[in-house]
């Protein structure tokens, strides 16, 4: 029998029972309504009860952690994922693709400081200091955890010690994490459902929203190909498909690559495939692998995101 957790994380990502293929509005556990896929049957007939969980132990306590986001960025979900998945409290403030005016505070930091100026997703304030670009961000955050009282966080700070580790976070960085933006963006629907987040982000007016769907989606559909150029990819899909085969293959049929619990591989992994959570691009992924049972799992060992909304003007 499946869990709740398990089910909404299979409803989440395109892979719960239902009868025919249908579409149909599903809310997410941050209150964002998207069009979630329900295929009948579970990974073709195949019933997975997920992981038993225990109580999770809050990590960081007292360290306040902001991130400067955009809903779909792969990036940022990685490090999401970690902070999840050790139950750490933290916010989130979405910059607007267009205007970028959350990133005004950049401009204040002393010259020579890593982020100044700085105006990429993610950056992150943790306690007083600001850390930009997700693997510095992540090298603070696994400093932190492995001092933390936490014993899941200690767990997944050591496990970034492991060589393979290592250099499964780069392979999550640099050749899945390139290929999300080609597949979300593959036509302009698409690209327009992907862009379709800003409606729910709090802080953002009518125009933002309309300009942000509208402008932005058409930019990033247009702004495809050179994208597909710069990293050599001819079919989107395909080299999709063949960068998860590598890691469902690499997985060797264990549960995570960690064994009997996510390693901070698994987190990276997972994070990044999460920003496309209720797209097309999941939609066709699940079918054209064998991705969906890892997954799902993952879902259920990382947890509902704990994150909360931070309106900036």
């Amino acid at each position: 029998r499946l869990s709740m957790a398990t089910r909404r994380a299979a409803l989440r990502f395109g892979i719960m029972a239902a009868a025919p293929i249908a579409s149909s509005p599903i809310r997410s556990p941050e209150g964002n309504a998207r069009s979630w896929w329900n295929i009948g049957g579970i990974f073709g007939g195949r019933h997975f009860s997920g992981p038993v969980v225990p109580p999770r132990e809050t990590a960081l306590k007292g360290i306040p952690i902001t991130m400067y986001q955009y809903e779909i960025c792969p990036f940022c979900n990685k490090l999401k994922a970690v902070l999840d998945y050790c139950n750490v409290e933290y916010s989130t403030i979405d910059v607007n693709p267009l205007t970028k005016k959350q990133f005004e505070f950049t401009s204040k930091l002393p010259e020579g400081h890593p982020g100044f100026k700085y105006r990429k997703v993610p950056i992150a304030q943790i306690g007083e200091e600001v850390v930009p670009d997700s693997p510095i961000i992540l090298q603070h955050l696994l400093e932190l955890l492995a001092k933390d009282k936490s014993e899941r966080a200690r767990a997944v700070a050591a496990s970034a010690k492991d060589e393979k580790v290592k250099e499964w976070v780069v392979w999550a960085d640099k050749e899945l994490a390139v290929l999300l933006f080609p597949n979300l963006t593959r036509t302009f629907e698409e690209s327009y459902q992907a862009f379709g987040y800003v409606n729910d982000v709090p802080g953002f007016n009518m125009m933002d929203k309309v300009a942000n769907q509208w402008i932005g989606a058409t930019a990033m559909w247009l702004a495809q190909g050179k994208i597909k150029k710069k990293y050599n990819i001819s079919d989107e899909r395909e080299a999709l498909a063949t960068c998860i085969h590598k890691w469902v293959a690499a997985l060797e049929q264990k549960d995570f690559m960690g064994g009997s619990a996510p390693n901070l591989a698994d987190l990276a992994v997972f994070g990044v495939l999460r920003a496309a959570e209720g797209f097309e691009t999941s939609h066709h992924l699940l079918l054209q692998s064998e991705v969906g049972p890892w997954y799902t799992r993952m879902a259920a060992a990382v947890g509902e995101r704990s994150i909360s909304r931070v309106a900036r003007e």
